[in-house]
């Protein structure tokens, strides 16, 4: 007769996530930086951030009654703020280190790395990092910026640090450029977003550091002038222009532009400029802009009508609308103005609407170079996976010390997300598209483990259950003749005789 028998907890998840983790080089790393009993803490809070999506960490008790983790016990509230205060930022770089060593680069590969930033709100004035940004997100708090690399080869984060939210993108290139040599990193390309593109960030990236870049640029600048007048209206139309996996026409037309250093030595430099022209995004970005303009200069038309704003100070552009540059303002009376549309402004506009340009500094084509840019959408989804799968929005912290901390723990679980999503896409055919991100979590989350005289027993596990192991590469915790409650297919009605 069986008198001792513990009651079951969800372990299916867990055991999954500390599988990837260890596979991935993240466990081996943290036991060498911290030790066994800190790392297996930090392990834990990132699977619980990760599975109650960012609850409060005071709630861990809850999560440590359901489910087994590595650390085995309850981590209390001061307990995690000391955790998370005990991480430096000299930890997160000699962990990205580690596991960057855990998996060397062969010498120049056709593999590339990209760049991006973002922004987090947060309601603490205290943190030094914390200041009034343009950031999207919460516009009326201040904010604290990330910068991410993600590595086309290794499909994750690379690194990243926090820093202030009021320095702009285009700043940050340095400081990348020196980690990535210090880590040893061996990427043959840098693929940059518009944010960072200056001729600065290009010099320094293409002849201090032998990348070949790939960069997105802005319709304020000559070469992007200069390139579209020499273009529009020759490849339209034309059908061997289309790059049917992008739905885009393109040509690609060659620049010489000089660049210089910090000693203002010249560089003449040729590079490829790749002219795209989306006539659906064209189609739609019209009546958008007619209609911003039409509402923009209502509003200033009330403003004046209210006295909110001086006909004086609409004269001299004093105020903030959208398209502020495609109005002019004409004075019909001492206390009377009227706001129109500036035609040739307007018409110019018009005229690079579903339009973008790309710069290469390899001879590669117009359709290569795009799906290069458009596979740095990873470093985006890093964010993503931070932002959607872990619901990081506000690190809810008071010190800087635990903002570095709360933000590793955060990116740990990030990275684990982000090679459950990789593993996904890879066998989209067998998950089929049913099967969500949030639907697979819960499927693993429905496995349970109970104990019997101190020995751990699983529950049964399901054919779904076993299936999505093993496109996680996570092997079975039970025996395969163990596994029951097998799929069915769906019949339909049996047909009339």
């Amino acid at each position: 007769m069986v008198t001792s028998v513990s009651g079951k907890k969800k372990a299916g998840l867990t055991h999954a996530l500390h599988h990837i983790a260890s596979a991935e080089g993240f466990v081996a790393a943290l036991y060498a930086l911290f030790g066994d009993k800190k790392a297996d803490q930090i392990l834990s809070l990132s699977y619980y951030v990760l599975v109650t999506k960012n609850e409060a960490l005071d709630d861990f008790w809850d999560f440590d009654l359901s489910h087994v983790h590595p650390c085995g016990s309850e981590i209390s509230s001061s307990e995690s703020s000391a955790i998370l205060a005990s991480i430096t930022e000299e930890h997160v770089n000699e962990f990205y280190k580690i596991i960057r060593k855990a998996n060397p680069t062969r010498s120049k590969e056709e593999h590339f790395c990209a760049f991006d930033g973002t922004a987090f709100a947060s309601f603490s004035n205290d943190l030094s990092e914390v200041e009034v940004s343009k950031g999207k997100q919460d516009p009326d708090l201040k904010h604290f910026a990330m910068a991410a690399v993600y590595s086309s080869r290794e499909r994750r984060c690379a690194y990243y640090r926090i820093y202030r939210g009021n320095v702009p993108d285009s700043k940050t290139i340095d400081n990348f450029v020196d980690v990535a040599k210090a880590m040893g990193y061996n990427f043959s390309r840098v693929a940059l977003d518009r944010g960072y593109c200056s001729w600065n960030n290009l010099q320094r990236l293409h002849y201090d550091c032998r990348y070949d870049v790939i960069m997105c640029i802005k319709s304020n600048m000559t070469v992007y002038k200069d390139s579209l007048k020499s273009v529009r209206g020759t490849f339209e139309e034309d059908c061997t222009r289309y790059l049917s996996e992008h739905g885009v026409y393109a040509k690609t037309v060659r620049q010489e532009i000089v660049l210089t250093d910090d000693e203002k030595k010249e560089y003449p430099t040729k590079v490829h400029v790749h002219v795209y022209y989306n006539r659906m995004k064209a189609a739609d970005q019209e009546p958008k802009l007619y209609g911003e303009l039409e509402d923009s200069i209502a509003s200033l038309t009330e403003k004046v009508a209210s006295k909110e704003l001086s006909v004086k100070d609409a004269q001299k552009r004093l105020f903030t609308c959208k398209h502020k540059s495609l109005i002019i303002v004409r004075k019909t009376g001492n206390s009377t103005c009227v706001f129109e549309m500036d035609t040739k402004a307007v018409d110019e506009a018009r005229g690079k609407l579903g339009y973008f340009m790309l710069i290469s500094t390899e001879d590669l084509s117009a359709g290569q170079v795009l799906d290069i840019y458009r596979a740095k959408d990873g470093v985006e989804r890093v964010f993503n996976n931070a932002k959607n799968d872990i619901g990081f929005d506000r690190p809810a912290v008071k010190t800087d010390a635990t903002l570095q901390g709360k933000v590793f723990i955060i990116m740990l679980a990030g990275m684990i997300s982000t090679v459950i999503r990789n593993r996904m896409r890879d066998h989209r055919k067998e998950l089929t598209r049913k099967m969500t991100y949030n639907k697979l979590l819960k499927e693993l989350d429905c496995m349970y483990t109970f104990e019997i005289k101190g020995k751990t027993t699983w529950c049964e596990v399901s054919d779904r259950q076993a299936m999505i192991l093993k496109c996680l590469d996570v092997p079975l915790p039970v025996e395969p003749k163990k596994v029951t409650a097998k799929l069915k297919k769906k019949r339909g009605p049996k047909p009339k005789v």
